[in-house]
């Protein structure tokens, strides 16, 4: 009798067609089969992975979910198992259009990069699907879970995930989603949804937001784009490392 074991899914990744990365398709599979995982969702910055990728995943034997991840009025948020594009950039209409192709509306990184607000609006959160509970380049939000604005968060959205959120290969798997034994991207829909699986962490790192950055440069240089490379790591030098404890300071 075949043993089955629980499947790992790192749910926040990012390939070249993302400003700030050079990862191949290729290389993605390569490292995410190195690590163990079942399955990576492919969620660029505002463009979604092409069909043909689909057909490298096969041969590979992995999953590959389709996603975007998109940048609105209150941050970021990710539409996953999608197949199209996200045409709205305002949240309320950019969720709309997750829930309209059956997708799962995830907040990635909470709190992370959010201007002129300590709270996500009520309205914007009863949409979400789930929230990203533990990103690499980021937190692991249970150790938050008792400030009041995270209280909040994950007491009104009922669904979790977690992600490297890597923009290299060798980031891949240093978070992931972990599941009992399933068969297909319907299952794994309902596991983030109803929070039956577990967010796992193997290491943090919010340094490497600081390379990205210069591979965006790279691909598109600017003089506020070299700035910005600059003010971060002087801003962290400074303030010392970046939580949501600070970061709308």
């Amino acid at each position: 009798m075949s043993i089955k074991l629980n499947m790992k899914f790192d749910l926040h990744t990012h390939s070249y067609k993302s400003f700030d990365s050079l990862s191949s398709i290729e290389n993605i599979i390569k490292y995410a089969k190195k690590r163990g995982l079942n399955g990576i969702a492919i969620t660029d910055h505002e463009v979604l992975t092409s069909d043909d990728v689909m057909d490298i995943a096969r041969r590979n034997d992995i999953w590959i979910i389709k996603g975007i991840e998109a940048r609105t009025e209150i941050g970021d948020i990710i539409g996953l198992f999608i197949s199209k594009e996200l045409k709205s950039r305002k949240a309320l209409d950019l969720l709309n259009e997750i829930h309209d192709q059956g997708g799962v509306a995830t907040l990635p990184h909470p709190f992370k990069y959010m201007k002129y607000m300590n709270y996500y609006p009520e309205n914007v959160l009863e949409k979400i699907d789930a929230v990203e509970i533990v990103n690499a380049r980021w937190q692991d939000m249970n150790l938050f879970a008792n400030n009041p604005k995270v209280k909040q968060l994950l007491s009104i959205v009922r669904g979790r995930s977690a992600g490297s959120d890597s923009h290299f290969p060798f980031e891949l798997g240093r978070a992931y989603w972990t599941t009992p034994y399933i068969t297909s991207q319907e299952e794994l829909k309902k596991s983030i949804c109803a929070n039956t699986g577990q967010a796992v962490s193997i290491s943090f790192s919010d340094w490497l937001d600081e390379l990205s950055q210069c591979i965006k440069f790279f691909k598109d240089p600017s003089l506020k784009q070299f700035a910005r490379i600059v003010y971060w790591p002087s801003r962290r030098i400074i303030f010392g490392k970046r939580n949501i404890l600070n970061e709308q300071e």
